[in-house]
């Protein structure tokens, strides 16, 4: 996942110069439905390969999208803030977020349950990303 995250930011800045900030979020969120069902599938080192190297594209887009999406939307005024505040909220989900994944393997002896219920998340992803307003500076 590593090794791909790299090249492809450099890939993202240039696809962010000629797309809507919006629309490659969504584009993002698209990606982690694809990632996740890539995983749900997963049964073979070649799959988990293809997970990897999935996860890295997209990750490395990500990255890049957000940190332009977090001062057109909300501004620059306030953005160490918002950052803080996103960076915290990002930290605790990393560390609460394999609770879900051990509940389900110890209800349901597997992962598969809990894959399909975090398809919930990207979905809205996607629905949020197509209907958010265009950013309008403030003066």
């Amino acid at each position: 996942m590593a090794i791909v995250v790299f090249p492809i930011t450099m890939l993202a800045r240039f696809l962010l110069e000629r797309m809507k900030v919006n629309k490659m979020f969504a584009f993002v969120f698209v990606g982690q439905i694809g990632f996740i069902l890539l995983l749900y599938f997963t049964h073979s080192y070649m799959w988990a390969l293809a997970f990897g190297i999935t996860w890295g594209l997209i990750g490395g887009i990500e990255r890049i999208v957000i940190s332009m999406i977090l001062p057109n939307y909300f501004g620059r005024k306030h953005i160490g803030s918002i950052k803080g505040v996103a960076t915290t909220v990002t930290v605790m989900a990393s560390a609460f977020g394999p609770l879900p994944f051990g509940l389900a393997f110890d209800l349901f002896g597997g992962y598969q349950e809990i894959l399909l219920a975090i398809l919930s998340f990207p979905v809205l992803g996607v629905i949020a990303c197509l209907f958010s307003p265009k950013p309008v500076k403030l003066t």
